[in-house]
């Protein structure tokens, strides 16, 4: 008998892939009633079907690899709940080397790995060849061996998952397409197919390859695109055992998994094939596309290298399939930004099958609980912006999107497709004057600038990259004269209206009700106290205030902003980002040059640091803020976009008769983390207060009510269990970059969050929360312990600070 169809869900999944089938189980699991799982064809029948389906623990950081350590307990133990064999067992991995750099790289990782509580060893590659019988260590110089990773049969996996879920009440139905998405009043309220319509409270889009097609029909961005992805299978080969960890050759693009005596292998080639631009056929399910030898040559040529039995093996089948790549090779998670209770979990980027255990247990928390167990930010949805659904945008960035994951992995690296997208209206003028430029949120940044007659190209090394001594000399212009950078990147809005004062004073921690001109730093914090953001708030008017925020959160924090703003407020937030660059000049030295272009008193009585006013410069009346992030004297000028060229050409003319110097990305990170000064995303995040974070200063209870106030009081009442605490390598040749385990006195107490090189105190500076292993943490025991930061296995001395090694008082802001 079939099932009769529902008119009613609590929750519809659209996506009977791994990952639509895990969000099934995990909300049953936590007791969802009325959950309902619809699949266009046939359960698995997409990508998940065609898997490697490896599980490999370690990813770039610890959210990520704790939702793969968690696949590996799930998958182990699924059948004996759901009575359907997932195939999975634990085979360890093995990573071998190639170069000194890929060692430097998972010397790196493997202490990383320690933190995150996976157990990673760098071995022999004798121990590796008498793991893996048939392999050639020939061109290798080293490997590492993760003894807990595993591999699983896909489909029976997301079988499992969905036979769990239907144990538990849900309801799957296949060959049932979604053709529209009903809203109401800014909130997903229904689906329609073809086999009629269900009206629901949440909708959650895990339609992979699909995912940008689902989410244009409620106008949400979900930029993903398909490429070819392939592997082949061998016959069995003499002598070769049943199982054998898994083998990834980065330098060589290729994996390598045991079949049963035989081997798979497959890879991520650095220039891929984009597939399905015109769209996805509509009878696509278990597909295979045309075999492409030429493509998968690079994987021949390294499986030929890495198993010379190969060479006499018969290859049983060339697999080629598409999956879905996203822009910077993250999956995607979460609630949608401007349209309520529409959750996504699509873009897995070929790390669908390890990942989508903790994906789907993540959605599932984050839609019971309205937002994330711990912090999701590098797959939130939010991180990407509406126009990076453009077709041509995707498909151009998948090219390259595909070989990211077995890059070597430096801080810093850049993406070279799709480009350029986004450029400030000075950007041709700092290219002529040598600017190498990075992206993000798609706007061209000078990252550093090359001086005449050297090409401003990136040439990456762990230790120091081709930028390195150009970037000092942008830091010491700063620290010791006067230095201009393009920050016009920078998320704008405008919050205006009645109620606006009132809406602020509730999401920020800080005192907003302050005099015209006065600008604030502030917290933004979630119920728990922690770090939803941060940013300046400039009082404007009465009713109206300019809030300046990170480019790469900017969609984020409108949304945030927007949410939190009752329905019955006089009060609206306008994004005004495209409509002002902001030019920021900074040094000893930036009043003797702001001077010159401009009438104003810029004395510290009469223009105070926090400051903000609307001066001449040149024929415009930029808004000139008195704030620095680079710790040293100076404004930010927020000029309206069409007077941004003469202006700058104004600076730029006095500024040649003074030595000012252009400054490029790489230096405002080091000289803002040679002064202590925070980063959302990586030293504060939504699981750090401001109390942990050494930022107490931008909390006040005395002002009334807002957001995590209850949270900060009883966490004020109880004591501290970690801080943030500052640290400067005694040696001056290592280099931090995130992620280096913190000890003290012999014992592991936490990891670098953020690092750089300090050029002015002349070594490597980083930040990073310090954990009592006991308890309560004060600055005596901080400061009464022997600290060393390991990097690249081995174990470097370290100063720890509560406060910055440079300027610890915070006073040449205020000069």
């Amino acid at each position: 008998m079939s099932k009769q169809f529902p008119g009613h869900a609590r929750a519809v999944i659209i996506g009977g892939g791994i990952v639509g089938c895990s969000t099934a189980y995990h909300l049953s699991k936590i007791g969802w009633q009325d959950v309902v799982l619809l699949e266009r064809k046939e359960l698995a029948s997409g990508t998940t079907w065609a898997a490697a389906g490896l599980v490999t623990q370690l990813r770039q950081n610890r959210q990520m690899s704790n939702l793969v350590r968690y696949a590996t307990e799930l998958y182990a133990n699924l059948e004996a709940e759901t009575g359907v064999a997932t195939g999975y067992i634990t085979t360890g991995a093995i990573t071998v080397c190639q170069t000194e750099a890929r060692r430097s790289e998972w010397l790196r990782a493997a202490a990383m790995a320690r933190n995150f509580e996976i157990e990673v060893h760098e071995i022999t590659l004798q121990e590796a060849a008498d793991m893996v019988p048939g392999l050639s260590t020939s061109g290798l110089i080293s490997a590492f061996y993760i003894p807990k990773d595993g591999q699983t049969n896909p489909e029976d996996t997301a079988r499992s998952l969905a036979k769990g879920a239907r144990m538990n009440g849900v309801q799957i139905f296949e060959n049932t397409a979604v053709t529209e998405i009903m809203t109401r009043n800014g909130a997903v309220c229904g689906v329609a197919t073809e086999q009629g319509n269900i009206s629901c409270e949440y909708v959650v889009n895990c339609a992979g390859m699909w995912g940008r097609r689902i989410g244009k029909m409620v106008n949400v961005s979900v930029p993903l695109h398909a490429a070819e992805h392939m592997h082949a299978v061998t016959l069995p080969i003499e002598g070769y055992k049943k199982v054998f960890p898994s083998v990834r050759d980065f330098d060589g693009y290729t994996y390598f998994k045991s079949e049963n005596g035989a081997i798979l292998f497959g890879g991520f080639e650095p220039v891929a094939k984009p597939w399905g631009r015109k769209g996805i056929p509509d009878d696509f399910k278990f597909t295979q596309l045309q075999e492409d030898w030429d493509q998968f040559e690079l994987f021949t040529n390294c499986a030929l290298k890495r198993f010379p039995d190969i060479q006499n093996a018969e290859i049983r089948h060339l697999e080629v399939v598409p999956e879905s790549f996203t822009p910077d090779s993250a999956f995607m998670l979460g609630e949608a930004p401007g349209l309520k209770n529409f959750y996504i979990g699509c873009g897995m980027n070929s790390v669908g099958i390890a990942s989508a255990a903790g994906a789907g247990r993540a959605l599932a928390g984050w839609m019971d609980r309205g937002y994330p167990e711990e912090d999701l930010w590098p797959v939130d949805i939010r991180r990407y912006f509406p126009w990076q659904q453009n077709t041509k945008y995707v498909h151009d960035r998948v090219i390259e999107a595909v070989g990211v994951l077995y890059h070597k992995h430096y801080p810093n690296r850049q993406k070279t497709t799709a480009r350029p997208t986004i450029q400030s209206p000075i950007h041709d003028r700092l290219k002529t004057r040598g600017a190498g430029f990075s992206q993000i949120a798609g706007w061209e940044r000078a990252d550093w600038f090359a001086p005449q007659g050297v090409e401003p190209v990136h040439r990456y090394d762990w230790r120091r990259p081709n930028w390195f001594e150009y970037q000092a000399q942008e830091h010491l212009a700063i620290r010791d004269n006067v230095g201009l950078y393009d920050l016009s990147s920078m998320g704008k809005f405008m919050v205006q209206g009645r109620d606006a004062l009132a809406v602020l004073q509730y999401l920020c921690s800080n005192d907003i009700d302050v005099k015209t001109g006065k600008i604030i730093y502030t917290p933004v914090l979630n119920a728990r106290g922690g770090f939803e953001t941060d940013f300046t708030v400039t009082r404007l008017a009465e009713d109206q205030f300019f809030i300046v925020t990170a480019a790469a959160t900017a969609v984020h924090d409108l949304d945030y902003i927007r949410r939190n703003i009752p329905a019955y407020a006089n009060a609206c937030v306008t994004d005004v980002t495209h409509g002002y660059a902001m030019l920021s000049i900074m040094g000893p030295k930036a009043r003797d040059l702001m001077s010159a272009l401009t009438d104003e008193d810029l004395s510290d009585s009469a223009f105070p640091y926090f400051e903000a006013r609307e001066i001449d410069v040149a024929y415009a009346r930029p808004l000139a803020m008195r704030i620095s992030y680079v710790g040293e004297l100076g404004w930010e000028l927020y000029i309206p976009s069409m007077f941004t060229v003469p202006v700058f050409d104004a600076i730029a003319e006095v500024g040649e008769t003074m030595g000012m110097k252009f400054v490029g990305m790489q230096a405002v990170n080091s000289l803002r983390l040679e002064t202590g000064y925070r980063h959302w995303e990586s030293d504060i995040t939504p699981d750090d207060t401001p109390f942990e974070a050494g930022m107490g200063f931008g909390v006040k209870f005395n002002k009334g009510d807002f957001c995590g106030r209850n949270a900060l009081l009883r966490q004020k009442e109880r004591g501290l269990a970690r801080k943030m605490v500052m640290f400067t390598l005694k040696d001056a040749a290592p280099m931090l970059y995130a992620g280096e385990p913190i000890y003290r006195n012999g014992q592991s107490v936490g990891e670098i969050a953020s690092g750089a090189y300090g050029h002015k105190l002349g070594a490597a500076v980083g930040m990073g929360y310090v954990k009592h292993p006991e308890g309560r943490i004060d600055n005596d025991w901080i400061l009464s312990g022997t600290y060393e930061i390991e990097v690249e296995g081995e174990r470097i001395a370290a100063d720890a600070g509560i406060k910055s090694p440079y300027d610890p008082k915070n006073e040449r802001v205020r000069m």
